[in-house]
């Protein structure tokens, strides 16, 4: 069942991705005087396939991992009479042709637009950035970063929640330097300085947090407290926040966790705040047998770690969505730059097993979460067509530019020799990417 999750959410995500790019291409080819005679999503035999009046076939391929429209072209047709010239790709001005060519990556960012600013829109709850364990002898502990302190800024960039956060490291792969942390407590800030040394240049599939040396804290905040149990019996209520148990100073969740779990039936003294006034009651955690056979101290709340709600307005929403379109377009941008000057690992590229496992896992999560994922991988499918790669939208780009310079087009024979150069490209960063699937999955 869960195979058949992640081969859904990946099929779903193509069939959209794909559709809408090639729609790009169709409409400004016909706006642009230029017969399309075929609109296909998806490769090999067809599933379903409709002729319009225009003339275009619309199909929809057995394999939906790829799609294209087909134009008229006097170079691959025989029988274009002379009326029909002046609809065929090749005949319109190059500017055309480069309009009509980008139009397919640009209907890719502008989903992407649209489905940020839907999130957005629609309000998003999501933790604080709150620091949580520090590992001894870490990169963070050593800078002196210290549990339940918020991360507020990343190189002097501000940050709001994870995702902010693990974009800004994600630049900073391959970089020698440091990376500038600055948190807050109260009213006051740190700043907490990283020294790091082309970082994790030659690392797969890194940890970012791990990396450095901590994980993603959670306050003790109650969201709920069972009934019956020891925490209920001490007094305790949604809402509380514990900042001190059997005496004993705690930041985040996981301090709490560690002290309960190892005072079975013991009494604790438990300091928290509730509507800003403090409260201190005792609570004596209740004995739970374990799996392994152990038995640990229970207090029976479960965890209400605060959150911020990013929400705009319309038109909020809508310059919010352009910047986190802006945002992923110029990380993916500083990847790629980084891949290609060894800085970081190309085992770090996803192929469609991985892209199906992530979209799987997000649909499983939330719909905002798959719905978030889509608009990155239509950032990226955008991005990638406009490479200057023949085959691909940016290597026509390259070819139409050329014979606005020239004042005559490149050599069909050039045009051939470079496209299978391109093909051989494409075929190798596939096999590439299979290869990191496949290692990323099966154990060696």
């Amino acid at each position: 069942m869960e195979l058949l999750t992640y081969i859904c959410a990946l099929v779903f995500a193509f069939l959209i991705l794909v559709s809408v790019h090639e729609l790009g291409h169709f409409i400004v080819a016909r706006k642009l005087g230029v017969k399309v005679l075929r609109f296909s999503v998806g490769f090999g035999p067809p599933l379903f396939k409709w002729q319009s009046k225009a003339g275009t076939d619309f199909v929809l391929g057995i394999f939906p991992l790829g799609g294209y429209i087909s134009m008229l072209d006097t170079r691959n047709q025989t029988d274009v009479t002379p009326e029909m010239e002046a609809m065929a790709f090749d005949k319109v001005a190059p500017w055309r042709q480069i309009l009509i060519a980008a139009a397919g990556p640009g209907a890719n960012f502008v989903l992407a637009v649209v489905l940020f600013w839907a999130i957005l829109l629609g309000g998003v709850a999501t933790p604080v950035p709150y620091i949580g364990m520090v590992e001894p002898d870490s990169p963070a502990a050593q800078a002196g970063l210290q549990p339940g302190e918020e991360l507020v800024q990343v190189d002097g960039v501000p940050v709001k929640q994870w995702t902010e956060v693990s974009a800004q490291l994600l630049r900073r792969i391959g970089d020698s330097g440091s990376i500038v942390l600055t948190t807050q407590i109260g009213p006051t800030n740190k700043t907490y300085s990283i020294t790091i040394n082309n970082w994790l240049s030659t690392k797969k599939d890194p940890i970012l947090l791990s990396e450095l040396g901590f994980s993603i804290g959670w306050l003790p905040v109650l969201k709920a407290v069972q009934v019956g149990s020891a925490g209920e019996l001490a007094g305790l209520e949604a809402g509380d926040h514990i900042f001190a148990i059997g005496g004993q100073p705690v930041r985040i969740w996981d301090e709490l966790v560690e002290i309960v779990r190892n005072s079975v039936d013991q009494e604790l003294t438990v300091q928290f705040e509730r509507n800003g006034n403090p409260h201190l009651v005792v609570a004596t955690p209740k004995g739970s047998i374990q799996p392994d056979g152990t038995t640990v101290g229970l207090l029976g709340v479960e965890l209400g770690h605060p959150t911020t709600l990013v929400q705009r307005g319309i038109f909020g929403s809508m310059f919010g969505g352009i910047q986190e379109t802006w945002k992923y377009t110029t990380l993916i941008i500083t990847s790629i730059g980084k891949m290609i000057t060894g800085q970081m690992s190309a085992s770090n590229l996803a192929g469609p097993v991985s892209i199906a496992h992530t979209a799987g896992t997000m649909v499983q999560s939330s719909l905002l979460d798959y719905v978030t994922l889509l608009g990155m991988l239509s950032v990226s499918l955008g991005l990638i067509n406009l490479l200057p790669i023949p085959v691909l939208d940016g290597g026509h780009i390259v070819y139409a530019t050329a014979q606005m310079i020239m004042r005559r087009p490149v050599p069909l024979r050039v045009q051939q020799v470079a496209s299978m150069v391109g093909i051989f490209f494409i075929g190798g960063l596939f096999i590439l990417l299979l290869f990191n699937d496949i290692t990323r999955f099966i154990p060696s």
